[in-house]
C-alpha cells in the first residue's frame, strides 16, 4: 500500500461533495436560497483551497504530478473500454482532465453566482449571468457524474476500492503505475498549511450555522 492522498485532499474532497449536493438541492426553492448561497459560498472557498494546494503540496496531490493531456485521456479512455489500461497509483490521464474541467466550471459556476446573487453590481447582464450560471452548474453536475462513473469503472477494472481510498488515503502500489518524483509523506510544514487553510472553513462554518 502507499499513501497518495494527504488529510487535506481528502477532507476538501468530501466537504465538496457535501456543498455541492446542498447547493444542487437547494437550488430552484426561494426557501432555500440563503443556504444555496452559503453552500456556494463553501465550495468556492474549497475549490481555490484545492488550487492553492496543488501548487504548494508535493506528490500525487501536486498538478504537476497530473497534467492536462487530452490526447492521453483519450488513449487511456480507449483502452480502458478495451479492458487494458494500466493503473495509476495518483490520477489517471482522463481522471485528470476531468478533474480539471471541474475546477473551471466549479469556479465558473460559484463565480456567476455570487454576481447573480448581488445583482446591484451588474445589473445589466443579470440575464447573462443566470445563462452562464445555469449552464456552469448543470455542465459540472455531469462532469461529477462522470467522474462517478470512472471510478466505478476503475474500481472493477483493477479490483480496488477507490471510494475507500479516498477516506483512507491509502491505494495499491501496483507495478508499472505512474507515480511522481516528489511524493512524501505529511510533514509538519504540511500539517501548518493545512492548519492555515482551515481558518477559512472554521469561520464559514461560523456564519453558516448563525
Amino acid at each position: 500500500m502507499r499513501y497518495v492522498w494527504d488529510p487535506f485532499v481528502r477532507i476538501c474532497h468530501w466537504s465538496l461533495v457535501a456543498a455541492f449536493t446542498v447547493a444542487f438541492v437547494t437550488h430552484a426553492s426561494e426557501w432555500d436560497r440563503v443556504t444555496h448561497t452559503k453552500a456556494g459560498y463553501v465550495a468556492g472557498t474549497l475549490i481555490i483551497s484545492r488550487i492553492i494546494w496543488g501548487f504548494l503540496k508535493t506528490g500525487y496531490a501536486r498538478f504537476q504530478s497530473f497534467p492536462p493531456d487530452p490526447e492521453a485521456a483519450l488513449r487511456y479512455t480507449w483502452r480502458t473500454v478495451r479492458g487494458r489500461a494500466r493503473p495509476f497509483v495518483g490520477h489517471n490521464p482522463a481522471g485528470s482532465l476531468v478533474i480539471y474541467a471541474m475546477l473551471v466550471l466549479g469556479l465558473s459556476t460559484v463565480i456567476s453566482g455570487f454576481l447573480v446573487f448581488n445583482d446591484g453590481w451588474l445589473l445589466d447582464y443579470s440575464d447573462v449571468l443566470h445563462d452562464v450560471h445555469f449552464y456552469s452548474a448543470w455542465g459540472w453536475l455531469i462532469l461529477v457524474c462522470g467522474h462517478v462513473i470512472g471510478v466505478i469503472t476503475e474500481s472493477i477494472l483493477h479490483k480496488e476500492n477507490l471510494i475507500l481510498a479516498m477516506f483512507t488515503g491509502m491505494k495499491y502500489d501496483v507495478e508499472k503505475s505512474v507515480k511522481p518524483k516528489d511524493n512524501k509523506v505529511v510533514s509538519r510544514e504540511t500539517i501548518r498549511i493545512f492548519a492555515i487553510f482551515t481558518l477559512p472553513f472554521k469561520w464559514l462554518y461560523k456564519w453558516f450555522c448563525k
